[in-house]
């Protein structure tokens, strides 16, 4: 079973442990070695050696480097001072060698503070960044380390994308292959989409960057666009089925102003290209402005109308269409859009039309045929009393023949009321000659 790898933060105090026993043996040897030379006079190249531990010192111990240099220098002193019995140039010397000893711990230090504030800031910029980033080596391509935010858009953890090959998280093999091709020559990689394997094996689109570091590796950072990839892809599918829906559909401002048409509304409207529409109102297509405020009314009170209208296509042609428009709202209930749907319904208009003139017409013959009768029995009722004055068998004739006038029409009289009838049942059924509800105080090619 592999060994995994200590926490960063375990390494550091490992290493730190390290050095300190380092320091603690060399400032040992240095001291051993200048007591040596001290006592057979010959300290040029030995207290060489002091530097090693003060330098040691004051990087990785930045706040104690210029303490401990003074420290080890007080004790080489006491040293030069105890072997060579206080000689003024020995002790000169050793003072000298003390204040370059303490200088280079000062510089050291300074400059070890200020490594340790960058490596702080961007530390912080490392581990708490929005954008997963990750170092990786270029030759044998294995991640060496990422932050926090790079290691949960996989489902891992930090230790555990570490000990992942780079390639491995690639969803497709041709985006991986182009990516180092184009890493190999420019250098870098900006905004590369593209999928990478979480550890359960899911794909998830990623914003890739990438540049490379001067020691043989190179920095990543991804961005997980998985949710706007699944969002644009919705609105993909949203858009193709409004633009190649069998209904015409328009999309407008909070003004009215037109910004979308699909092609049926372009092709119900007769207009060559959808361009046509552009900076145009729906109001600019309205035959009746008498209506306009009605909607705009109901827009305001209940979000949507729903009714007919008249309006004019491009070559200013008058058509009826069924009007569905409603507010279309965001998720915090605040309007955005307008959005409309059309219906030609001209040629049920035209159908409603040779109906209802056809009951007319019904109507004119029912009351025509009521009067006839009043009329045939008016000159009927002269001729039998005129008849009865005369008796005889003419005049019963007369009579008889009378009778048979008479049951005709009243048959006709029958046929009246069953025209009636049959008047009621197209109005109620097929709603000719009825005003449909919502219709009062509209103009008539507009409904409420």
């Amino acid at each position: 079973m592999t060994e995994r790898p200590p926490p960063s933060g375990e390494r550091e105090e490992s290493l730190e442990d390290l050095w300190l026993f380092i320091i603690v043996n060399t400032t040992i040897l240095a001291l051993l070695v200048n007591i040596l030379a001290l006592h057979y006079g010959t300290t040029m190249v030995a207290t060489n050696l002091l530097y090693i531990p003060i330098v040691i010192t004051a990087y990785w111990y930045p706040h104690q480097g210029v303490t401990y240099a003074a420290v080890v220098s007080a004790l080489y002193i006491g040293f030069v001072v105890v072997i060579t019995g206080g000689a003024p140039g020995d002790l000169v010397a050793a003072i000298v060698t003390c204040i370059v000893v303490m200088g280079v711990a000062a510089v050291v230090t300074s400059l070890a503070l200020h490594m340790r504030r960058n490596e702080v800031k961007y530390r912080g910029i490392f581990n708490h960044s929005e954008a997963g980033i990750g170092l990786v080596n270029s030759s044998d391509r294995m991640i060496k380390e990422v932050n926090r935010r790079f290691a949960d858009t996989l489902g891992y953890t930090p230790a555990e994308v570490e000990s992942v090959p780079f390639p491995r998280i690639w969803s497709d093999e041709a985006d991986r292959e182009r990516f180092f091709q184009i890493l190999a020559s420019k250098g870098n990689v900006e905004n590369f989409e593209t999928r990478f394997l979480t550890k359960t094996g899911m794909p998830r689109w990623v914003l890739l960057s990438a540049g490379m570091l001067t020691d043989e590796q190179f920095v990543c950072t991804i961005v997980d666009i998985t949710t706007r990839k699944q969002a644009e892809e919705a609105l993909i599918i949203r858009d193709h089925a409004i633009s190649s829906s069998i209904n015409a559909i328009a999309i407008m401002d909070l003004d009215f102003a037109i910004t979308y048409v699909n092609h049926s509304l372009v092709a119900m409207m007769n207009y060559p290209d959808p361009q046509e529409f552009s900076h145009k109102y729906l109001w600019d297509y309205v035959v009746s402005k008498e209506g306009v405020e009605v909607i705009k009314d109901a827009l305001q009170r209940n979000h949507s109308w729903f009714g007919e209208i008249l309006l004019n296509k491009a070559d200013q042609t008058p058509f009826y269409i069924q009007l569905w428009i409603n507010l279309v709202k965001n998720e915090t209930g605040n309007p955005v859009c307008i959005m409309a749907s059309f219906i030609d319904i001209t040629d049920k208009k035209q159908n409603e039309s040779v109906k209802r003139k056809a009951l007319e017409q019904i109507e004119k013959n029912i009351e025509q045929f009521a009067i006839l009768g009043d009329h045939i029995r008016n000159p009927l009722a002269v001729i039998v009393g005129l008849s009865s004055l005369v008796p005889g068998d003419v005049t019963d004739k007369i009579i008889l023949q009378a009778r048979e006038i008479d049951r005709i029409v009243t048959q006709l009289d029958q046929g009246w009321i069953e025209s009636e009838k049959v008047r009621e049942f197209i109005k109620r059924y097929y709603m000719v000659g009825v005003q449909e509800a919502g219709e009062a105080g509209l103009p008539k090619e507009m409904a409420r």
